[in-house]
């Protein structure tokens, strides 16, 4: 075999943890978007709330359905502008949904003390 393409035992293996490192750092992952992972975790949060998920189910699945709208636009398009927007208004919707729960708890809540001074 010709010398000219073999590499020294050292080098080698420094060449393979070189390549290892990019490859394990983003040289096959995808492109992460942070607004995105930020709404991610707002709406896991409110999943995980059982008032929220009881009380605010409707605005629970909102919030639901555009982080997938958000997530695919990222996986197709990777459009910056438009998944940043539909991940600001997946965390507004996680915030509402909190709202909502707290609200009818509220109103629950109210129920019964009338119903006690009756």
């Amino acid at each position: 075999m010709n010398s000219y393409f073999m590499l020294p035992r050292q080098e080698g293996i420094s060449v393979t943890l070189a390549l290892g490192c990019v490859l394990a750092f983003g040289g096959c992952g995808t492109v992460r978007n942070p607004s995105l992972e930020r709404a991610r975790e707002a709406y896991e949060r409110a999943l995980k709330e059982p008032e929220v998920a009881t009380h605010a189910a409707v605005a629970l699945d909102q919030t639901r359905l555009t982080l997938e709208r958000a997530e695919r636009l990222w996986e197709t398009k990777q459009d910056t502008a438009e998944v940043d927007h539909l991940a600001y208004l997946t965390e507004k919707r996680a915030e509402i949904a909190y709202a909502v729960a707290r609200r009818r708890i509220a109103a629950d809540e109210i129920r019964q003390i009338r119903a006690r001074r009756e």
